[in-house]
């Protein structure tokens, strides 16, 4: 009786062995296909890092998410240019309502997509009337173009005169200051009330009278042509002017008549130098002459576009975005002229021009026991454009300009690849004109070119993802309008506007699913640890009583041999 119980005893503990151990296989596989889940989750967050989007870059340097209607539909953004989605056979890729326009306004076949005729008046109107009627355009923009009349049509695109749109010019440096060095007021957008002559420099002519402020109420504001005299008092205090100034070039000094016909780009190309004396109150002669550079600094500002309203010259201010980096720009430039950099007594007026030109901050030194400050005009005007540059490009752009020391600067005007945008009063600002440049193109190009029949082209052409997709895989391309006046297709990165950069959205929410499945597959993988742990313990517990078991059995078996045996 006992040894059968111990066998049943025997046959239940090895059940329950092979079933634990069972489990346990089955928790090891759980295991490993919770590896196997982890692995693939890393990949596809190692290839989300690697997304990419295409974006839009305005003549702004605004950027926007690529779409059809972006590039399809006249605005700002698009400069009013179209900038056509075609096939790999050039034909206009145009979505399913504006195909139906083209197809019912007879420009092209319905089938094939051919263009039907040359591009004229007749059928550009007969297009427009029938994107109104398929809610493509507004109907009041159509009514204004077509009542320009024959003046609302031309060839454009296709070899017609084509409106200038765009609000800036663009110079490199080298460019910019001989543009600032040559520039008469026959440029300016704003003749001042006066001029006469339209033949005389822009930014000269009035510089001496930038020098000669009105700011200080004082008769006794005085030039000096020599910089040693700036420091003379003479018998009579009556004869005596409270407050001088010299400018100097290269160390020498410049007369009347030569500084009246100093242009900005002069100062940029040379070395000038701006030197203040004030013998009424010497206590106050650095914040007086900080006062005064920097008046003449907001003046020179003020003269390439600082706080006017978009360019009375053409100036540097063409939209917000450079309106709000000159103002900062002249900010942080007057910045520069807080601490004066104390010199000897020493030769003052060759320590003057020589430290002057080193420095971006103002020179200080004495003559006599009288304050003399000096500045660097033109190392102020380089500053001033500097912090436009950084203003405009970030800190990172590798521009600089030290608080002291000119070498351990990196002045704009010393790139010569940067480019300028000045204002370009050449641009086209009549709505109705600039959407029917638009239109006129868009049609020529159709009428031209004809239009892709591909239904599915068509019907996801919209789609964002689907553009995106087409354009980076080779299956559609942009064309663009050329200098020439011609549309040219090209792979999506060579018009200067599109760009593929990083998808940070998508990378944000592979990087948000990615931690959402690690956590989870985490959770479940310590499940199984704890399950592993526990099935482990059993195992070993029914080890041990499957041995004491094993050994009562055979214990049991000997008695019974031993006891029939006798």
């Amino acid at each position: 009786m006992g040894l059968a119980a111990s066998q049943a005893r025997f046959l239940g503990i090895t059940a329950r062995r092979m079933n634990c151990e069972f489990q346990s296989m089955q928790v090891a596989q759980e295991k490993l296909s919770i590896t196997r889940d982890q692995q693939r989750a890393a990949k596809a967050y190692q290839n989300a890092l690697d997304a990419t989007k295409l974006v839009w870059e305005s003549e702004d340097a605004d950027v926007y998410d690529l779409s059809y209607d972006l590039m399809m539909k006249p605005s700002s953004i698009n400069g009013y240019n179209p900038y056509l989605v075609t096939d790999i056979n050039g034909k206009v890729v145009l979505s399913k309502s504006m195909f139906a326009a083209a197809v019912a306004a007879n420009i092209i076949d319905k089938d094939t997509g051919e263009p039907i005729g040359q591009p004229n008046k007749a059928g550009r109107d007969a297009f427009l009337e029938q994107l109104v009627a398929k809610n493509q355009v507004d109907g009041a923009i159509v009514n204004d173009i077509l009542a320009l009349g024959e003046d609302g049509y031309s060839k454009s695109g296709i070899g017609g005169v084509i409106f200038e749109k765009a609000n800036a010019n663009l110079m490199t440096t080298s460019q910019f200051i001989d543009y600032l060095t040559n520039a008469t007021y026959a440029d300016a957008l704003e003749v001042p009330e006066g001029i006469t002559d339209l033949t005389k420099k822009l930014f000269g002519t009035n510089l001496l009278e930038i020098l000669a402020l009105d700011k200080i109420d004082d008769p006794g504001f005085y030039f000096v042509e020599n910089q040693s005299d700036l420091g003379k008092n003479t018998d009579n205090p009556t004869d005596d002017p409270n407050h001088k100034f010299n400018v100097r070039y290269n160390g020498r000094d410049l007369s009347k008549s030569e500084i009246s016909k100093l242009t900005v780009g002069d100062i940029l190309s040379g070395k000038y130098q701006l030197s203040y004396y004030e013998h009424e109150d010497e206590s106050k002669a650095f914040e007086h002459a900080k006062d005064y550079f920097s008046t003449v600094l907001t003046k020179i500002a003020e003269s390439l576009g600082y706080g006017q309203e978009i360019g009375k010259y053409k100036g540097l201010y063409v939209n917000e975005q450079t309106k709000n980096a000159l103002e900062q720009a002249l900010e942080f430039s007057k910045m520069l002229l807080n601490s004066p950099d104390q010199t000897g007594e020493t030769n003052y007026t060759t320590k003057l021009s020589q430290i002057a030109q080193e420095e971006n901050c103002i020179i200080q030194t004495t003559k006599e026991h009288q304050k003399i400050c000096s500045v660097s005009l033109t190392n102020m005007v380089k500053s001033f454009l500097t912090n436009f540059a950084i203003a405009l490009e970030g800190f990172e752009c590798g521009y600089n300009v030290d608080k002291e020391s000119v070498k351990k600067s990196n002045y704009v005007t010393d790139d010569y690849t940067y480019q300028f945008a000045l204002k370009n009063d050449a641009a086209m600002t009549n709505g109705t004109l600039l959407n029917a440049d638009f239109y006129n193109m868009l049609y020529n190009q159709i009428a031209l070119n004809g239009a892709c029949t591909d239904p599915t082209k068509q019907e996801m052409v919209t789609d964002n993802n689907y553009l995106e997709h087409a354009l980076k895989n080779g299956q559609m391309f942009i064309s663009s309008l050329n200098t020439d006046g011609y549309y040219y297709q090209g792979n999506y990165t060579l018009n200067g506007h599109v760009a593929e950069v990083k998808d940070e959205d998508a990378i944000a929410r592979a990087e948000l699913d990615y931690n959402v499945t690690k956590a989870k597959l985490n959770y479940k993988e310590e499940s199984l640890e704890l399950k592993m742990k526990n099935l482990d313990m059993e195992i070993a517990a029914l080890n041990t009583e499957f041995d004491t078991v094993k050994n009562l059995i055979s214990k049991n078996v000997e008695k019974v041999f031993t006891m029939f045996s006798n």
